[in-house]
């Protein structure tokens, strides 16, 4: 995979560098880390995260298989 550039606030920058490991291998971890511990997959978590998002009543949530397909439509990738 190529790499990737972001930008951080520079308060944030101190944080990374205390990290003692590359900020990706981090990020890797934590994602890792958090998948195994994780009920739902993350393309689940999305869907569920988007649909509160766009509808925060219980009673407005749209169908998460439309989600999904709107995702799948709009995403770039």
């Amino acid at each position: 995979m190529p790499n990737k550039t972001i930008s951080v606030p520079a308060d944030v920058v101190p944080i990374i560098e205390s990290l003692d490991v590359p900020f990706s291998r981090w990020v890797t971890e934590q994602l890792r880390r958090h998948a195994e511990e994780s009920p739902m997959s993350l393309s689940e978590q999305i869907v569920a995260d988007a649909a509160l998002a766009s509808h925060p009543s219980d009673n407005e949530r749209p169908d998460p298989a439309e989600v999904a397909r709107r995702m799948d439509r709009n995403a770039p990738w």
